[in-house]
């Protein structure tokens, strides 16, 4: 049974934090590199990792030997909390989570650390979980969530110390804001020692294990692929996921199998956007694909919608690249599916993001066909999302959707001459760009600009 899967994907809970000073002694130093010190701007040469001692670990065995692995690497600064994180005790397995990680999030800031490693030991096994500081979008290939895991055997050998490593380096990732080349340079070194584990097996390691473990390596390919790795290594990361997801099934370990295809998706429609490939983002689709067929509009609502949102987008990217408009209907259809369960009653948010790109997509699909209904819906649902999407409560997001009504009013305009069209375009780039003056994002002021001078010509023609 699935159990809220997607929410365990990326998600890794709260936002940005500023650094703050280290609060006194709290945790035991257990690497022996000298403190490196601060950068420019506050950035950190070495990236700070924090051990909690794992649950159930008589007399904190194996959180040494994780501790111990770690801060011989000498890629990171590494502290022992010398406490337990536990899982919530109330809800399900996603609230069981996001309570820990919120209170993990609080160590973190405390010990002014980038990564946290947690977990508990089972059965002889570990099960080491990762808190990054800095959140990863769940479109950044490689972004480590709440349901990522690796599970390592009291010794560390044939390899799993690097596994270790590569893990911890790659949840750290593309949000590490200080020197990224040494943290590349890092997992580029620790991934050249687990590639093996693409062709074999470790001895004694059960497939579900096994698999978490090739997903964790798929992410360590994807995060470098940002961090000096270049493009070829998202290819490694697909290859690492595929045979991830193919040692377990969705019926026995449906977490495991589900966070493998999600990762591989990712990873797959980031790849066809950099080589513009619409052969990549097909494949991407299909396994989207798989992922709404495996689960249940009744059980897993909100799951099944958001994995039906991004098909729908990598269907639009398709529909982009190739220019034809059976790819935007079948985007279209699954943005409608996704609206049956994310509702402006339940989700306002949701409901206003997904209506929002839903009219992206209806606007790119009335250009290409004939007659005005298409554009006629992408209006109104631009119209719908300012409903929630309010100026003076969420500007940033006001300014995007207006810019996407203003251009939806200025495409209908042309074809059925009328003139309040032509003004709404107009007073909704004029707002736009109020705003993004404001942010300073000029780039996108100077495109509306020009846009606002085509629709005042326009006008100006109309008006006579």
């Amino acid at each position: 049974m699935f159990q809220s899967i997607i929410g365990l994907i990326f998600s890794s809970g709260g936002t940005r934090r500023k650094r703050r000073k280290r609060k006194g002694k709290s945790a035991e130093r257990v690497s022996g590199a000298s403190f490196s010190p601060t950068g420019q701007e506050g950035l950190s040469a070495t990236p700070k990792v924090l051990v909690a001692d794992l649950a159930k670990d008589s007399n904190g065995q194996i959180t040494t030997v994780i501790a111990d692995t770690l801060g011989r690497s000498e890629n990171f600064e590494v502290f022992r909390s010398k406490k337990v994180l536990q899982l919530g005790r109330s809800g399900t397995l996603v609230d069981q989570l996001y309570s820990a990680f919120e209170e993990g999030r609080r160590w973190l800031a405390e010990e002014n650390a980038d990564l946290m490693l947690w977990g508990e030991v089972a059965g002889g096994n570990a099960t080491i979980r990762f808190i990054p500081a800095v959140p990863v979008s769940d479109s950044q290939p490689g972004a480590f969530g709440m349901g990522d895991v690796l599970y390592l055997p009291p010794s560390l050998d044939g390899g799993l110390d690097a596994a270790l490593n590569v893990s911890a380096l790659a949840a750290i990732g593309t949000g590490y804001r200080g020197a990224r080349g040494r943290l590349g340079d890092a997992l580029k070194q620790h991934l050249q020692g687990v590639k093996h584990f693409i062709q074999e097996k470790p001895a004694n390691m059960d497939a579900g294990h096994y698999a978490a473990l090739l997903t964790c390596i798929g992410n360590g390919f994807a995060a470098h692929s940002s961090l000096g790795g270049g493009i070829k290594r998202l290819a490694h990361a697909s290859a690492a996921y595929k045979i991830a997801y193919k040692q377990v099934n969705a019926d026995d370990s449906p977490v495991i199998w589900a966070l493998a295809l999600s990762h591989l998706a990712a990873t797959l429609r980031a790849k066809g956007d950099k080589e513009k490939d619409p052969d990549i983002l097909k494949e991407a689709a299909s396994v989207y694909g798989k992922i709404t067929d495996s689960l249940s509009r009744i059980d897993q609502p909100f799951d099944w919608a958001l994995a039906q949102v991004n098909k729908g987008l990598v269907l639009y990217r398709i529909g982009a690249q190739t220019g034809r408009a059976a790819y935007y209907q079948d985007a279209s259809k699954s943005f409608e599916e996704a609206l049956g369960v994310y509702t402006k009653e339940i989700m306002p948010g949701k409901w206003a993001e997904v209506t929002n790109q839903y009219g992206v997509v209806l606007m790119a699909l009335g250009e290409l066909v004939t007659g005005n209904v298409t554009l006629e819906l992408a209006v109104k649902r631009f119209r719908m999302a300012l409903e929630v999407r309010k100026r003076d409560r969420v500007p940033a997001l006001w300014a995007q959707t207006a810019n996407n009504l203003g251009a939806a009013c200025f495409a209908l305009a042309k074809r059925n001459s009328e003139v309040a069209l032509l003004r709404e375009a107009a007073a909704c780039f004029e707002g736009a760009i109020d705003i993004y003056q404001t942010s300073g994002e000029i780039k996108k002021v100077e495109i509306i600009v020009n846009n606002l001078s085509r629709v005042q010509r326009l006008l100006t023609a109309r008006d006579g």
